[in-house]
């Protein structure tokens, strides 16, 4: 939603009872007006609080649209929801948007896919870094690979993914194998994506396997390790460093699953991208992604997943719906061990899934402000504002009130104009927050009013 070459400081709002701050201040605004950017700001911040609260409740998200308003006003505030979930650490959260159209993939191979190609672009060393750190703590004396290691290495182990993420992952997990081309790297990735293709796209519940591929701790195709003249294999004993490789591998594998160990054991010696094909690699994609949940929960604690765009929903046969339908509800589960599930529904267009999540938070995203703004007003609408203040309070329901003994001179200084308050309640809210204040007290005000005159002035 704005610059990112002029996006201001993170300001933690907790202390205050908000996500955010519920006003987007004129910074970095570009090209977007400025009743747009309060619109959309508002409507983030009123998704943002209820996956926290639905992560508290255990249960999913309903996001409600209408037909009336633009797909690209709920485009904006999806955008800078997802945009905030990897640009403020504080939150813990890593968000993904799964449109229907990716469940040709395979009902649970899409979300499958998708979290895939996420956990490794998105600093995969920093994720196996959290999730070693924690699984490090009490060694497992009943793997067979525990007797190759001693607490010293371990306690080291831990150490170094603690403090250094990349360093960990290079001197544990990588292979000592010779360089690998561009071209036996293409041939790789290829035999990869031909072992996936392979995979049935849908596989039901009962009929799910537990992984009996062999593992391969050196990941698929490994090359050679190259300790003597070429044509030689070496016969040395296994350095300390690859001893608590393979512990680390069967940490993974029994832990989480087979098919993580692989990943893991691919992206040391090969990286991103075939780690992110081994992934998809798997007889069980349910458990697969239930593993995959939980290694990605050690370094987020709650982990998004929305879908939508249903559009196409009303030209769906009734068998293609009901097995859609009963996905979702299997996702749902999945995703309540370790985050949420938010399902977002224009108004009409697909009952049978509204009512299915009707129980869960309910998100409103009809945006019923953005005719009158988009026509000019700029009346100070106390409706509008409280709105806006809800949203981003983190029950659903703000204990500031616009119309309230805090807000009052900001009303008053603001004689009637939208944005004139918007601007002063944003700088308000921005100081109270950065002095950790439970109130919008005094000095905030003075910010506020503040904020307005240097503006007038500047």
């Amino acid at each position: 939603m704005s610059d990112p070459t002029t996006t201001p400081a993170i300001v933690d709002y907790s202390s205050l009872g908000f996500v955010d701050n519920p006003f987007m201040s004129a910074a970095g605004s570009g090209a977007r007006p400025q009743w747009l950017r309060l619109a959309a700001n508002s409507a983030t911040n009123r998704l943002l609080s209820a996956t926290m609260r639905a992560r508290e409740r255990s249960c999913p998200v309903l996001v409600t649209m209408t037909e009336d308003v633009p797909e690209y006003y709920y485009r904006l505030a999806q955008n800078d929801f997802l945009s905030r979930s990897t640009s403020q650490p504080a939150l813990g959260m890593m968000a993904l948007n799964m449109p229907l159209d990716m469940m040709r993939l395979g009902r649970i191979r899409g979300t499958l896919a998708e979290l895939a190609e996420l956990v490794v672009a998105v600093d995969m060393p920093a994720t196996l870094a959290a999730w070693y750190s924690t699984a490090l703590e009490v060694s497992d004396p009943a793997l067979p690979e525990s007797s190759l290691v001693t607490e010293e290495q371990l306690a080291e182990a831990a150490r170094l993914f603690a403090d250094d993420p990349d360093a960990a992952v290079a001197r544990y997990l990588a292979v000592d194998a010779a360089p690998v081309s561009s071209a036996d790297m293409d041939v790789v990735v290829h035999e990869a994506y031909l072992r996936q293709i392979a995979q049935p796209v849908e596989v039901e519940k009962n009929e799910e396997s537990i992984e009996v591929t062999p593992f391969d701790a050196t990941g698929a195709g490994a090359m050679v390790p190259q300790h003597a003249e070429d044509g030689e294999v070496s016969e040395e004993e296994p350095s300390p460093d690859a001893n608590v490789r393979e512990y680390l591998l069967a940490l993974a594998r029994t832990r989480l699953s087979p098919v993580i160990a692989r990943a893991i054991a691919s992206f040391g010696q090969y990286g991103e991208s075939l780690a992110a094909q081994e992934l998809k690699i798997t007889k069980a994609p349910r458990k697969t992604i239930s593993a995959l949940l939980r290694l990605m929960s050690g370094r987020w604690r709650n982990l998004i997943v929305i879908y939508d765009n249903f559009d196409a929903w009303p030209t769906l046969d009734q068998q293609t719906k009901m097995g859609v339908l009963a996905s979702l509800v299997e996702l749902r589960y999945l995703l309540a061990e370790t985050g949420v599930m938010v399902v977002g529904v224009v108004e009409g267009t697909s009952p049978e899934i509204a009512e299915q999540f009707a129980a869960g938070e309910p998100v409103d995203w009809r945006m019923p402000e953005l005719e009158s703004l988009s026509k000019g007003a700029k009346d100070l609408d106390v409706t509008w504002v409280q709105a806006w203040l809800d949203a981003a309070s983190l029950t659903g329901v703000s204990r500031v009130k616009v119309d309230g003994p805090e807000l009052a001179p900001l009303v008053e200084a603001a004689e009637g104009d939208l944005f004139a308050f918007a601007d002063m309640a944003e700088a308000a809210f921005r100081d109270a927050a950065s002095r950790s204040a439970d109130t919008i007290d005094a000095h905030a005000i003075v910010a506020g009013v503040t904020a307005r005159r240097e503006k007038a002035e500047g």
